[in-house]
């Protein structure tokens, strides 16, 4: 019974990337099972599928993964029938029969380097011609992006998607929030013993093994090019864009403009799932324009073959646009030379009467409501794991009395946001601590309120914060691209809570032995207090 609640698990976890997208294989028992050394001693085992091509003198893929090296094995094996070894390799977690507590620690650039190790055992096998290539998503995407510092010499190219290049700020908190459904049907899966939910829970930000998956504080270590694809609605959707700019700019000769970013309008679950929220994904998003598969990324950079590669835009990234098929000119692919696209920074101030406008209001004015940790405002969609993710109507909420809904005019002409979002709100609580949360909504002629992205921001995170004292919380709702059509309106929300998604704040100041409190909570707006939200707005 337990094995099969860790397979649900692992199923909900990880997206099932195919090879070419969508390309079936049929059930293949490895050819071999090996167990590689580590520096330490430990022994991985590695299952190996050799090449139907030519079994010697092919290069090898390597997948390093925590959930079982059989869990995702028909994704990876095909390559073998173009001329590939695949290697999926157990990664140390707590599933292995040393019973660690968590996947990750061993796999970076610290004392233990197991992805080093496994990469350079390989290139001199018998089983590989010296060049290896590492592929995976999720969590075997995590584990590419830890191994890259250690910069393999036989290292020549990584396939990553959807992973979060940041343990801290992409996986476990946002905002200073911890990300609640996330963390804890992971550690469900992976970490059954209670204690390393606390401990997870009370390192802070700067602590040493926080440190130890700050993977962009590493990127000028990285020495290999690398393609990362992720989605707009993936919930490591900033880590696949961040991991992407670091090697990019600050990587060594190999990596530093060698790096290849694609972003589409997905969750975390594509292509397994179509499904987008409310909706579907378009039917030309389902997949790029290009030929961007694992079989010829690896065909150019293993095999030295020229192929599309050669001469592919850095960045290739969808526009969404009203997702009901009506018109407007989004909801298509589009490339540039570099990321962040050109964008000029639009201010929408919060205003009375529920308004959002381009005008700050003059007069100072404010909008209050309770927050109560007994009734927190549910997550409806987003960018999420283990709950529903995507585009959905957030009409159920705003009607809450404790979300306060701040709307635009009609716009006269499509609207393209491409980039990085942030509110800065000018908030007030009478507790020791509460949450600042921002939604940013399209809204349709008919009335649908569509999610777009969302962030949070603990108010106890915010410098010169006191309790009874408005203070300005900036709150980083990620980056999207999206075209408001002409006849919508943009919208935000402003509440305390999003739960599951994020934890509830207790308003007590984190004190586990106080019970919880109803926080009185205000937004202050006007010429004082000019709460607003920043879109980079491209021309």
């Amino acid at each position: 019974m337990q094995s099969a609640k860790k397979i649900i698990c692992f199923s909900a976890f990880f997206a099932l990337l195919l090879v070419s997208f969508f390309v079936h294989s049929a059930e293949r028992e490895p050819d071999l099972t090996i167990a590689i050394p580590m520096r330490d001693g430990t022994k991985l085992p590695t299952d190996i599928y050799l090449s139907k091509e030519n079994p010697k003198d092919c290069p090898v893929v390597l997948v390093r993964t925590p959930s079982g090296k059989r869990a995702f094995h028909e994704s990876f094996v095909p390559l073998t029938e173009s001329g590939y070894v695949v290697a999926i390799q157990d990664a140390r977690n707590s599933l292995d029969r040393d019973g660690k507590a968590l996947p990750w620690i061993t796999d970076g650039w610290g004392e233990l380097q197991d992805g080093y190790d496994t990469v350079e055992w390989l290139s001199k096998s018998p089983y590989s011609n010296g060049k290896v290539g590492t592929m995976g998503f999720s969590a075997m995407g995590m584990t590419q992006l830890l191994m890259a510092p250690t910069a393999p010499e036989s290292l020549h190219a990584q396939y990553v998607g959807f992973a979060a290049s940041h343990m801290y700020h992409h996986a476990v908190y946002m905002g200073g929030a911890l990300r609640k459904s996330q963390v804890e049907g992971w550690l469900g899966c992976y970490a059954s013993d209670p204690s390393v939910m606390k401990f997870v829970t009370q390192l802070g930000e700067d602590s040493l093994f926080w440190q130890c998956g700050d993977c962009l504080s590493q990127a000028h270590r990285v020495n290999v090019p690398a393609l990362h694809y992720g989605g707009w609605y993936d919930t490591f959707s900033q880590g696949t864009i961040d991991a992407f700019l670091a090697a990019q700019k600050k990587g060594k000769e190999r990596a530093k403009g060698k790096q290849i970013l694609v972003m589409g309008p997905w969750t975390h679950h594509w292509p397994r799932s179509l499904d987008l929220g409310d909706f579907k994904i378009p039917s030309n998003g389902a997949k790029p324009p290009f030929e961007i598969s694992a079989k010829r990324w690896f065909d150019f950079h293993l095999k030295g073959k020229t192929n599309e590669f050669a001469e592919i835009p850095p960045v290739i990234y969808y526009t969404m646009g009203p997702f009901d098929g009506s018109g407007s000119v989004g909801n298509e692919w589009r490339t540039a030379d570099s990321w962040p696209v050109p964008s000029e920074p639009e201010i929408y101030y919060l205003g009375s009467e529920n308004s959002l406008s381009k005008n700050k209001q003059p007069e100072s004015s404010a909008a209050s409501f309770r927050y109560d940790p007994a009734n927190p405002v549910p997550t409806v969609g987003g960018r999420n794991l283990f709950i529903e993710s995507g585009p959905k109507d957030q009409r159920v909420i705003e009607k809450r009395n404790d979300v306060i809904v701040f709307t635009s005019e009609p716009l006269n002409e499509d609207l393209e946001v491409t980039g990085r979002i942030f509110a800065k709100i000018y908030f007030e609580t009478d507790k020791k601590d509460t949450d600042v949360c921002v939604r940013l909504m399209d809204v349709y002629p008919d009335g649908k309120s569509i999610l777009v992205a969302d962030g949070i921001r603990r108010l106890g995170t915010v410098e010169g914060f006191e309790s009874g004292k408005p203070v300005e919380a900036e709150v980083d709702l990620w980056s999207t691209s999206m075209i408001f059509a002409k006849g919508h309106r943009v919208r935000i929300s402003v509440s305390s809570s999003n739960f599951p998604q994020f934890d509830k704040n207790l308003n007590n100041g984190g004190n586990p032995k106080a019970a919880p409190e109803v926080a009185f909570n205000t937004v202050h707006f006007g010429e004082k207090t000019p709460s607003h939200i920043i879109l980079p707005v491209v021309k």
